[in-house]
Parts: structure tokens; sequence; C-alpha cells
């Protein structure tokens, strides 16, 4: 699987871009402010609708785009089957420059999405192309918020399962429904009942998405291991451990563990009738990375927790491709400046393995030579691209 082929329109600071692509290794360098994170960012909107910056489409258009609209368009190639994607994304009220500070009124579209020239949902663009993300902002996985960990588990397990993502949308919604009318009966305005088929509905739902994710999890974790040991010169062993926000068995099957949140529920509805909030589920899991059994979240390193966040998403990749059959696009984003030259050579090794890899730096120092070689380089200067 890749890309063949990169378009850009008023994307970011890009006024146009057309690149060819293909498998191998693609270096782009250049100073900082460049572009060259908005190009492995226009490649993860092409492939899961959205950014990994912002949750504002606005703010991906061009400030000075005269017609208030930007469009990417990429060729990716899987099992020898073209697929032609395209964003367009446009600003109904003709508004450019930065998102005004009061909201606007809500909009009709402000996204168009095809493939193969079909009108497509956000949510039918996952899977058709998958991607491994990692850039220096990916330590908030070990040192972040639980919900940056969730999203590690979300974002890979949506690209290779569709009932995943349609269950997580649906989680999320009922979650909400469930949270106001607990605010409800605690002010007396509804009664207690109304509250079972909410329940039932939502463990069926969180049941499915967290037996998926701790089976993500045990995958991590028969691949974490090594990668770790190997990065740290054989001196650190890794684990992934599932927190789930309630007592869950791990030897329960998919209706059993549906059984057990239910009546869990049930037991906490009083409670969380007081706290007016829905207190359990998935939406409040949380995962731990521990380094020779000590949590690396309050007692690593700024160098371990570097050495975590790139096991594990070298293990996010490993597992990808192996459910899914298809080798996963690599993105590396400016990640040899958080890595000391032993990670930095043992990365280098492993993306040779890999069919394509898109990757920014501001220089090529620490490249050896048999890598340029075989790299085809681009040099990034203010929205511009120049091969080298």
């Amino acid at each position: 699987m890749y890309l063949s082929h990169l378009a850009l329109t008023d994307f970011r600071n890009f006024k146009h871009l057309d690149l060819s692509l293909g498998p191998g290794l693609f270096l782009f360098h250049g100073e900082n402010a460049q572009g060259k994170t908005n190009l492995l960012e226009a490649v993860t909107m092409l492939t899961t609708a959205h950014s990994f910056h912002t949750t504002s489409d606005r703010e991906v258009m061009n400030w000075d785009s005269t017609d208030h609209l930007t469009r990417l368009r990429s060729t990716a190639v899987r099992d020898d089957t073209r697929l032609q994607i395209e964003i367009v994304i446009f600003d109904p009220n003709g508004q450019s420059g930065p998102a005004p500070l009061a909201p606007a009124a809500p909009e009709r579209q402000r996204k168009r999405i095809k493939v193969n020239g079909v009108l497509k949902r956000s949510l039918d663009l996952f899977g058709l192309v998958t991607i491994v993300l990692f850039a220096p902002t990916d330590l908030s996985l070990v040192d972040g918020p639980p919900e940056e960990r969730r999203r590690f588990l979300d974002r890979s397990l949506c690209q290779m399962y569709a009932p995943y993502c349609q269950a997580l949308l649906r989680y999320r919604k009922i979650v909400i429904q469930r949270s106001a009318l607990l605010k409800r009966i605690r002010e007396n305005q509804e009664d207690p009942r109304m509250l079972d088929y909410l329940d039932e509905k939502l463990s069926e739902l969180a049941s499915m998405l967290m037996y998926e994710r701790q089976r993500m999890v045990v995958a991590l974790n028969e691949e974490v291991g090594e990668l770790q040991a190997s990065l740290s010169g054989g001196q650190e062993r890794l684990q992934i451990v599932y927190r789930p926000s309630f007592r869950l068995d791990p030897e329960l099957n998919l209706l059993e563990a549906r059984e057990s949140y239910h009546r869990q529920l049930r037991e906490a509805r009083r409670r969380e009738i007081q706290q007016g909030v829905c207190s359990l589920g998935p939406h409040r899991d949380d995962l731990e990375f521990l380094v020779n059994g000590i949590n690396m979240l309050s007692y690593g390193s700024r160098g371990q927790q570097r050495t975590v966040a790139l096991a594990a998403k070298l293990a996010e990749l490993s597992y990808m491709r192996a459910v899914t059959g298809e080798e996963p696009i690599l993105l590396l984003d400016d990640v040899f400046s958080e890595l000391d030259l032993q990670r930095r050579a043992y990365l280098l090794h492993q993306i040779l393995h890999h069919q394509q890899v898109l990757m920014t730096t501001t220089d090529f120092s620490g490249f050896p030579s048999e890598i340029l070689a075989k790299a085809h380089r681009y040099r990034v200067v203010q929205g511009t691209l120049g091969e080298e």
C-alpha cells in the first residue's frame, strides 16, 4: 500500500503542490515553519478525514486564498487497485484568515469527500489507506492525559475495523445523552427507570469497544518488549497494561463482559445520578506503560518516554499489518531531533523494511550515506518543494 500522487491547493502554506510518490523512503527537509509537517498533515486528512494538528478544518485553509477553498487529492495503490481520494474544504461565509473568536452560525456543509468520484462520509475513509504517524507530540502518549492514550487505540482500531469506528461514534452519543439524563434525574425531572434502555445500549457498545482495545493491547505486548529491549541496548523491557474504568476479567468472553459491565452500571446508578456524569465505560479507560515494572507516566525519564512512544508506534504498525494484510504507510515527523544516536540507527534500520515512508527532518546529519542514496529527497522552502 502506498501513495503514488499527492496534490494540494491552498492547503496551509502550500498554494499549489503536485507531487509524484511511490514505494520507498521520501525525505522532506528544511527549516522549521516551512511546510514539512503540513505534507504529513495532508496525508493524514486524506486517509482519516481529520488533521492531527487541529480539530477545525478551517485552520488548514490558506489564509490568502481568494476563493476560500482548499483541495486535497491523492492516488493510493492497494492490491493493484487505484483509489482516487479528494477532499474539498470551503467556507460558505466567504471568510479567510483565522477562525473568528465568536462561533459562526451552523453551516450546511464545510467538507466534501469523494473516493473514485463518488461522494463519501468522513467515516468511509477509515481503512481505505492505513497509516501510522510518529511525531514529537506523540510523547503525550506516555506523559499526557488519558484521552491521548485512548486516542492511540481508537485511531488504529478505526482504521482496521469499520464496525469499531461505528460503535465508537454511537457510544459517544449515548454517553452524552445518558449524562444529560442523569442530570435531569438528579433534579427530579425524569424517572430513573429511563436509564434502563440507555444502559442496555451502552453495555452492548462498551463491551465491543473494550474487547477490541484489550485484544490490541495483548497483540502490542507481543512486540513492545523486544522493541524496547532493542532500542535501549537490552536494558529495558516494556509492558502495556490496559486499565478499564471498571472491574473487567480478561478471561470473560464478549457476552460475559457485556453482562458484567451492565451489572456494574446498575450498582453505580445512585452515585452517577448524584454526580450527574457517566463514570464507567471506555471513555474513562487508560493505559499504563511499564518499563521493568516502573510506570513511565510518573517515573520515566524523557529518554525512556521517547523510547516507549517509539516502541508503541512500531508495534502498532506491526499489528495493523497483521490484521489488514497490508503494509501501512509510515509517517515520521521530525522524530530524529527527539532521539539519540542509538535510537536513530535502530529506526533507520526499521524503515528500510517498510513499503512507503514519508519522513521530515531539519537536516540530514546522522543519516548514513547508504540511506540517503536510496531516498527520494526534497527541500521544503515556504510551501514549495524542490527535488535534490
